[in-house]
């Protein structure tokens, strides 16, 4: 007769799924646990070093003990939400509200044949989004416009992704010196064997320029990476799909971006965050981990 008979036992085999959270400490008091997303793997992982202790007598070291020196516990998760707040914890940065963007009247650039611009300046560095998208061909010609020391304006505009604009009855492109992108707020400054290539005096390789455009960029969030300590509470909440799953719940961590994230990849998959959540003495004498039932 076996064990199991004797026993009457049934094993809890479990499959895990379940769900993420983590409570960022501002000033080492909690802010409230946010949902991290659908997460594909989540792994919890624990480690220790030991000394051991050998004898010093005789032709022959024995082993006389084994030492504990240290127990390392962590978590490793794999996110597929790529929402701005992951992003933040991926790149050990914070969240930035910008205001909607104003007109902007005489951004400086530079004006380089067959090289593109991303408008934007000073006070968007990463660029605004779009611009404000002319209504007709007749507000395309006055919607961005390029003026240098020698040629006020510099101008003839295309937009590429909002519709094309010519400057006559049936015509659908007009000539000049730039290409204006108005979906993605971007300019290109055509090269002299451009087919829409028009020569201006005073224009050249190098020419310092201003342009004056209106976004189209309401207020919106922003990651901007930085170098910080990221601390908080982790918690797993298992909805297991097979077995009777654990909560596991640490409530004093260090946050750290774990792996790369592939931003492309020849669509063969998705994008995933890791991170790793190191689990760390909470102080007080309470425990570090604490893995725990659930409500039948």
């Amino acid at each position: 007769m076996t064990a199991r008979n004797i026993d009457k036992r049934t094993d809890n085999i479990v499959i895990g799924a379940g769900e993420v959270y983590l409570d960022l400490h501002e000033g080492g008091a909690p802010t409230g646990e946010r949902y991290l997303g659908d997460a594909v793997g989540a792994a919890l992982e624990i480690t220790t070093e030991e000394t051991t202790v050998f004898s010093g007598s005789g032709p022959v070291a024995r082993e006389l003990a084994r030492v504990a020196r240290s127990v390392t516990r962590s978590v490793t998760l794999t996110l597929h939400d790529i929402s701005l707040e992951n992003l933040a914890l991926f790149t050990v940065g914070k969240m930035k509200r910008l205001d909607a963007a104003a007109p902007v009247s005489g951004e400086p650039a530079v004006f380089r044949p067959g090289r593109w611009n991303q408008l934007g300046g000073t006070a968007r560095p990463a660029g605004v989004l779009r611009l404000a998208t002319p209504a007709s061909k007749a507000a395309a010609i006055n919607a961005v416009t390029v003026t240098s020391a020698a040629q006020t304006p510099v101008t003839a505009i295309q937009a590429i992704t909002a519709g094309r604009f010519g400057d006559g009855a049936s015509e659908t492109e007009q000539k000049g010196q730039y290409i204006v992108d108005f979906e993605r707020a971007r300019i290109f400054w055509l090269p002299a064997d451009h087919p829409l290539y028009i020569a201006k005096a005073g224009v050249a390789d190098g020419t310092e320029v201003g342009i004056d455009y209106t976004p189209d960029d309401a207020a919106r969030d922003q990651v901007q990476g930085g170098l910080g300590q990221l601390i908080g509470a982790f918690r797993y909440i298992e909805d297991s799909a097979e077995g009777r799953g654990r909560n596991v719940y640490a409530p004093r961590c260090s946050i750290q971006p774990a792996g790369g994230l592939t931003l492309l990849d020849g669509r063969s998959s998705e994008q995933q965050i890791r991170l790793t959540v190191s689990m760390l003495e909470p102080g007080g004498g309470e425990p570090a981990l604490y893995i725990d039932g659930q409500a039948a």
